[in-house]
């Protein structure tokens, strides 16, 4: 145990900490005028999550992989049960109820999807059509029944994975052809048969919000600004007008970066940014063991990455609203806890170098 605690990667976990830590006190700042208990929630998960963390993270990477499809397949069978059982909650029926407690299942994915996909590419030499179809049905699945709850922000979110394995991988030219094709298509079955008019509303308001001022592009505008009056320092923490006078919807979930950007300013929220840059770097850089790690610290942190970049973007107005909260400061025990376990293999990942 001594070992494991020597070559742990301490600053990366003190970063990752700070981030959590951040985002408790924008979700105070964000329920104050209500007088909601979300930071109290957010700190009970955040002890849980870490407790988490360590369990995960005394596991061999191997018996991970090994369990990862298992997990995998019980994940969907929970999803489509949410489906046919589950109870409807904000017009979805994401949550599942244990303890008292809930969790969005679909937030736990990520982990085990990630961890069998990076199974698969260390079997590939070249994806080819046959490859690229299992590939496919892996991520399309999950999606498929998320998109029925329905929930488009996390279904977009494991979109990701597509482009990673594009990139992380060399595919062959005709199969990407077939897919750009099959993309076009779903594209628009998605927009005629699936997609519901508030959600077809919110895709079209972010190119022209102010067309949709009292419904669908309030967020956007409201959003702009919140960030825009903070100007370089900010109004002070608990004195931004639009988060104190409720003018800003979802603020402690998918807009908390207009929070720290209209209370904190400019300089602080490039501060944040910095924590996160730094946290990527540290977990893109090191050396592997074998290509099931490599795969797999590159599709999780790919996915945090791409979350990061559609949130911040969703809160400038550069993006449609989808429901797409910010890693580790965002407001959502089960997308916190879920992010704090791949994050826990990815250390132990890099600790294994040492421990061989």
């Amino acid at each position: 145990m001594k070992d494991f605690f020597k070559y742990f990667d301490k600053l990366t976990f003190v970063l990752l900490l700070l981030l959590a830590v951040i985002g408790i006190f924008l979700i105070y700042s964000a329920g104050h005028p209500t007088q909601e208990i979300y930071y109290l929630k957010q700190t009970a998960w955040l002890v849980f999550s870490l407790l988490a963390f360590f369990v995960v993270f005394a596991l061999k990477t191997d018996f991970i992989f090994r369990k990862a499809f298992a997990v995998y397949l019980a994940l969907l069978v929970i999803l489509a049960l949410q489906i046919v059982i589950g109870g409807t909650v904000a017009r979805t029926k994401s949550w599942f109820r244990l303890w008292g407690v809930g969790l969005q299942v679909s937030e736990f994915v990520k982990v085990p999807l990630a961890l069998y996909l990076a199974k698969m590419l260390a079997q590939f030499d070249v994806i080819n059509g046959k490859a690229f179809i299992k590939v496919l049905a892996m991520i399309t699945v999950p999606m498929a029944l998320i998109i029925l709850q329905p929930d488009m922000g996390v279904s977009f979110i494991l979109c990701s994975f597509v482009p990673l394995v594009i990139l992380l991988k060399r595919v062959k030219r005709s199969v990407l052809a077939v897919s750009f094709l099959l993309v076009l298509l779903c594209g628009i079955v998605g927009w005629y048969s699936v997609l519901k008019p508030y959600q077809k509303n919110r895709i079209v308001s972010f190119l022209n919000p102010s067309a949709y001022k009292t419904s669908t592009g309030y967020h956007i505008i409201q959003s702009k600004i919140a960030i825009g009056s903070g100007g370089l320092g900010g109004k002070g923490f608990l004195k931004g007008s639009q988060s104190q006078y409720q003018f800003l919807p979802a603020r402690h979930t998918d807009f908390i970066v207009s929070v720290i950007g209209e209370e904190f300013g400019f300089i602080n929220t490039s501060i944040l940014f910095f924590i996160f840059f730094l946290v990527f770097y540290r977990q893109f850089k090191f050396n592997f063991q074998n290509d099931e790690e490599f795969y797999f610290v590159f599709l999780f942190n790919g996915l945090i990455l791409f979350q990061f970049v559609i949130n911040v973007s969703m809160a400038i107005g550069f993006f449609p609203v989808l429901g797409i909260s910010l890693p580790f400061v965002s407001y959502g025990g089960s997308s916190l806890l879920s992010f704090f376990i791949g994050e826990a293999i990815i250390f132990r990942i890099k600790i294994n170098n040492y421990l061989a």
